[in-house]
């Protein structure tokens, strides 16, 4: 046996065959290729470069990009040999569509590859995968491949905010649940949607609602095409109310203008009631018809004109509808 002829490119080795040291593909075979498996490669789409390792080998050179795979002889008489330097392309440019930078693959387990993505870190994933979100795009309602790492910084300062410490993966297994530790030291498992929206509570020191301390907040809508709205209500987080609650149109722009904090939601809920009451018997003109506002937000009541604001005495503890008369 002798050297090989020099391949043009690197030589791409199928998974099967990547245990046999290198040095064994730098080995050429010196006996003849039969005739009859030129005919097999051209027709298949390459040309036979070499003979190596073995009588079994062969270094196929591909007739599209020029690059050199090692096969076997029955691979080539028998099925549709995969050039490796071609498959290699195609993995690297849909990394590069969905943002990713192709490192290369994973040694443990053939169809993974490490891909560093646009944050820095690196992710390990099938090349099927990265492939289908190239061709079909990102999932309604997902981003795509999210980075664990900035994920899981993600899940530790939303808790963080809400006076919790991600301890970890949910103790039951499932994905969409972590292990927290609240403040007073209690654990709990909690649905990662709950903590993004506020709903939930500690069961180890949380109140009802209705003993928990809670807010009057005043909304302000700005809706594309129809003006400008009003909204009034009582919420324990007015925050998540305005984020995750309303299910609001994409086209329509919010802002919360007063948050009124009160002892409990009971009382909240009282201090609400009346104040709606007080606003529809003294300014009716300032409600707002369900059918003009339920196609952008999902409420049936509590949205007024702009003009409710002149009508409205509004302190850091106190919201009270000025004395006026009947409109």
């Amino acid at each position: 046996m002798t050297a090989p002829k020099k391949p043009r490119k690197p030589l791409h080795i199928p998974h099967r065959s990547r245990h046999v040291p290198m040095s064994k593909w730098k080995t050429r075979y010196n006996g003849p290729v039969p005739e009859q498996w030129h005919a097999i490669a051209e027709e298949k789409g390459f040309r036979i470069h070499d003979r190596v390792g073995d009588r079994y080998h062969l270094i196929l050179e591909c007739h599209r990009c020029g690059g050199h795979t090692l096969q076997k002889a029955f691979v080539l008489r028998t099925a549709n040999p995969i050039c490796g330097a071609c498959q290699s392309a195609r993995e690297e440019k849909a990394a590069e569509d969905c943002g990713f930078e192709l490192l290369g693959r994973n040694e443990d387990d053939y169809r993974h590859r490490q891909y560093r993505m646009p944050c820095g870190h690196i992710l390990t994933r099938q090349a099927g995968s990265i492939e289908r979100l190239r061709r079909k795009g990102k999932a309604e309602g997902l981003s795509g491949f999210r980075c664990p790492t900035c994920h899981a910084q993600q899940l530790a300062a939303m808790a963080r905010e809400r006076g919790w410490a991600l301890l970890g993966p949910d103790p039951e297994g499932k994905s969409n649940y972590r292990l927290y530790r609240h403040g007073c030291g209690n654990l709990q498992r909690i649905a990662i949607a709950n903590m993004m929206t506020g709903r939930f509570g500690c069961s180890g020191c949380g109140e009802c609602w209705s003993a928990a301390p809670s807010a009057i907040y005043v909304m302000a809508f700005d809706v594309e095409d129809e003006g400008n709205f009003i909204k009034i209500g009582y919420s324990r987080d007015p925050v998540s109310r305005l984020r995750h609650q309303l299910d609001l149109a994409p086209y329509v722009k919010a802002r919360l203008l007063h948050r009124i904090p009160i002892a409990t939601g009971h009382l909240a809920q009282k201090t609400e009631k009346a104040l709606h009451a007080a606003i529809a018997k003294a300014h009716p003109g300032h409600v707002v018809a369900p059918a003009d506002f339920r196609h952008w937000i999902n409420v049936r009541s509590e949205i007024y004109r702009p003009a409710i604001l002149d009508c409205l005495a509004i302190t850091k503890t106190e919201i009270t509808l000025k004395a006026a008369g009947r409109e």
